[in-house]
């Protein structure tokens, strides 16, 4: 068969434009770039003027830790347990349960706050359930932020309160707490850190003079800006 110059040409043109698009290829189920977007934001006080900082909502520090902590613990949806087959420990397990742009079509969102986490366990706050949902709106993307906070806002109410409800919440944030730490208010978490400092501090900076088990949190080390905060926190007097 003899193809004419017309269809040689236009044969060509789509071979380009497939081949140039490559990095944009879309998930037929999920609807969502397979490429990581990163994203980094100024914290407020340090853009021109002052101005607050971007409201993308950031995966990896924001919605990847709420799942591991309040739905992936040991016996849940870790790698190991993996209940009902339903594993919440990254942005791939996470979306087998999400559509992006789709709130009501996302069962990883729907079901909580209605079985999912179980009662008896530590609930996500409102603030927690907004997040989610304004993630997906914004197209669930896997956005990976490293400069997400301002390091000169240290106080437990300013800073340390959502960042330790957000990390720990789910398995520190109800008393008595998994291993018996439980660090779900100011006053609680104040004496844990003051009883256990050099611990504490090993956990969150991920060191190596500790196992990789005590670690903390599960989902991965906090963004530097964040153990920045809590260590101003700490050195300078637990500012309430």
């Amino acid at each position: 068969m003899r193809f004419t110059p017309l269809y040689n040409i236009l044969f060509l043109l789509s071979l380009v434009l497939l081949t140039s698009c490559q990095h944009d290829i879309i998930n037929q189920f999920n609807t969502i770039s397979k490429d990581t977007v990163f994203v980094v934001t100024p914290p407020k006080g340090n853009t021109p003027g002052g101005t607050s900082v971007s409201d993308t909502i950031c995966f990896n520090t924001e919605i990847l830790p709420i799942y591991v902590s309040y739905c992936a613990s040991a016996g849940c949806h870790d790698l190991g347990s993996h209940r009902e087959g339903v594993v919440t420990t990254s942005y791939s397990y996470i979306m087998n349960g999400i559509r992006a742009k789709n709130v009501t079509g996302s069962k990883y969102y729907t079901i909580i706050g209605n079985g999912m986490p179980p009662k008896s366990s530590p609930q996500m706050t409102t603030a927690h359930i907004a997040s989610i949902k304004k993630w997906i709106e914004q197209g669930a993307l896997n956005t990976s932020c490293t400069n997400v906070c301002d390091t000169t806002v240290y106080t437990y109410s300013g800073a340390i309160q959502t960042i330790l409800s957000n990390n720990c919440g789910g398995c520190h944030g109800t008393s008595p707490g998994s291993a018996n730490v439980y660090i779900g208010n100011y006053a609680s978490t104040k004496a844990y850190v003051t009883a256990n400092k050099s611990i504490f501090l090993n956990a969150i900076n991920y060191s190596t003079t500790i196992t990789a088990s005590k670690r903390m949190p599960p989902s991965g080390k906090m963004v530097d800006c964040k153990i920045i905060q809590i260590q101003k926190w700490i050195n300078n007097g637990y500012p309430q």
